[in-house]
């Protein structure tokens, strides 16, 4: 929960960095990029049968993932925590949906999908 914090937190503080350093930048500097893999969804072949068997996402993982909209950001909390604060273009479903008939959720099988708390 605490590193879902972390995240909502970064990701706003590296926008406004990296948005911060376009505009001051050296202009003759050649630039530096990093390359991270994302953690790819399981398969139906190998969908996790217990919470410790579900992958987890790096800070960084997200944030290229948000940056390139290569995922779906979606928000399990409650409807009174979504509407305080959320991710912008995030999807809310709580988190009891997912558990109660996750047939009945439509979200596309084949996007990679983030789900988050806290």
């Amino acid at each position: 929960m605490n590193k879902i914090k972390i995240l909502l937190l970064a990701i706003p503080l590296l926008i406004i960095t990296f948005a911060c350093n376009a505009l001051t930048s050296n202009p003759q500097a050649s630039p530096t990029y990093v390359i991270v893999e994302p953690t790819l969804p399981p398969t139906e072949e190998n969908l996790p049968l217990t919470e410790a068997e579900v992958p987890r996402v790096s800070l960084e993982e997200a944030l290229v993932a948000y940056s390139s909209g290569t995922a779906i950001f979606v928000d399990v909390r409650s409807r009174q925590s979504f509407d305080a604060s959320h991710i912008p273009g995030a999807t809310h479903i709580q988190l009891g949906e997912f558990e109660t008939d996750p047939a009945k959720i439509k979200l596309p099988k084949d996007e990679w999908i983030i789900t988050y708390c806290t």
